[in-house]
């Protein structure tokens, strides 16, 4: 189905940036303006009313929508940094049946490290994770890595407990802290149990059970301090349902994504990029 020709002449700069210009500066100016009025002069006018009358505080009109301000400010903040609003908002948006978000992937060698690391332990001795962890550390030298949490489930976990030991006789985890097994989660999904690293056999093959512990991860991260941007995921050596959640997880550009390739064993950035559009 085509786009309408006017819907598309508003919204694409590069098809007719005068209808752009005029409907998104001067129009939805005038709406917002006039919608800001009627709140403050009807609302704000009776509220003013109100609690002058029941609490007799004498509140003149400035001082009013100073304070109402600061509260709906307030809300926000408290909405966004405090909540999964930003991301039931965004979940919600995707739903929107016309709106579509095309999503690009742009494949490039990693040159950098990262803060944060999430690895999807092997069972067998040389698992990926751990190369991968080696790159990050960079031997020590000008490395960035502070954190990284291990995907483990119940064959793993042997070989994840004598990897750490093996980093840490390098004297790896002097500077990196290994977060893995029990270690416990925010549950911010709300999952059924208690998140922690340690993935049960019922659930390994469940990609959204795993897009919801990758989030509990990144939301542990925020508690240390580290942004998503940086916290780098790898899906090497992961299971087929475990990789498919670590990518759901990881669809957003803030959350990089990466992994060992095949040719040569060099480590590879994922960058996604998206746009809204409207659906066709």
């Amino acid at each position: 189905m085509k786009r309408p020709q006017l819907v598309e002449s508003i919204t694409d700069f590069s098809k007719n940036f005068l209808a752009s210009f005029i409907i998104g500066t001067l129009v939805f100016t005038i709406i917002s303006d006039g919608v800001s009025a009627l709140f403050w002069e009807v609302f704000g006018s009776q509220l003013q009313a109100y609690l002058n009358g029941r609490y007799g505080w004498n509140l003149s009109y400035n001082q009013l929508r100073g304070v109402m301000v600061l509260l709906l400010l307030g809300m926000l903040l408290l909405l966004v940094y405090l909540t999964n609003f930003a991301r039931w908002v965004w979940r919600w948006v995707g739903r929107l049946p016309f709106l579509k978000v095309p999503v690009q992937a742009n494949v490039e060698r990693l040159t950098t490290t990262y803060p944060g690391l999430i690895v999807a332990m092997s069972p067998k001795e040389d698992s990926p994770a751990e190369a991968v962890i080696r790159f990050h550390w960079n031997d020590g030298q000008a490395t960035n890595l502070k954190h990284c949490w291990v995907l483990c489930t119940a064959k793993s976990l042997p070989y994840a407990t004598r990897m750490v030991q093996r980093l840490a006789d390098q004297g790896v985890t002097q500077a990196v802290k290994f977060h893995y097994g029990s270690y416990a989660l925010p549950n911010v999904e709300e999952l059924e149990t208690p998140p922690n690293l340690l993935i049960p056999d019922e659930q390994i093959d469940d990609p959204n059970y795993i897009q919801g512990l990758v989030d509990c991860i990144y939301a542990d991260a925020a508690v240390k301090g580290l942004d998503e941007s940086d916290v780098i995921a790898d899906y090497t050596g992961a299971t087929k349902g475990m990789t498919a959640g670590i990518l759901l997880a990881c669809a957003r550009p803030e959350r990089p994504l990466q992994y060992i390739s095949q040719l040569d064993c060099s480590v590879m950035a994922v960058r996604v990029s998206y746009k809204l559009k409207q659906a066709q």
